[in-house]
């Protein structure tokens, strides 16, 4: 392991764990780089900067082509090293869920310490619950709908 992969295996577990850990003077930070993090994972590439920059420098190229499902996704890839196989959307699923669990355990945290509403008053909450409510809704389809596809084309 690099040391590249070292900051990178560190930085997840600070992602994974750090909700329930961080001191309360760290939790803003990390409840404000948790979602722009996600949303690197979620752009174009679907590949974390880290890994990038890791290809960058083991190929010698700024636009490396990495077919290997193991170097394309590190915290899976690590997995699969261990001898653990996980699908990789599940993986991703997962992953998700552990981060979501963290991040609000974090939020619920600093609401405590600075004594703050989660809803500041009924209409924000009911807001909240429709916008919750509504993107399972459009959500939960999709997910089924992938899987059936992926079904489909694995028995072809």
């Amino acid at each position: 392991m690099n040391f590249l992969e070292t900051i990178h295996l560190g930085i997840a577990l600070l992602l994974t764990i750090g909700g329930y850990f961080l001191p309360n003077k760290y939790l803003p930070i990390y409840l404000l780089s948790l979602p722009y993090i996600v949303i690197d994972w979620n752009d174009l590439d679907k590949v974390c900067w880290l890994t990038k920059l890791n290809q960058m420098i083991q190929y010698k190229t700024l636009n490396p082509t990495v077919d290997n499902e193991i170097e394309n996704s590190f915290l899976n890839g690590l997995m699969r090293q261990q001898g653990i196989v996980i699908e990789d959307d599940t993986f991703t699923f997962l992953l998700y869920v552990i981060f979501i669990a963290s991040w609000l355990y974090g939020f619920y945290r600093l609401t405590k310490q600075y004594k703050m509403k989660l809803f500041p008053n009924k209409y924000v909450k009911y807001l909240s619950y429709v916008m919750i409510i509504g993107w399972i809704v459009i959500t939960l389809p999709s997910l089924k709908k992938k899987e059936i596809n992926n079904e489909n084309t694995n028995e072809l």
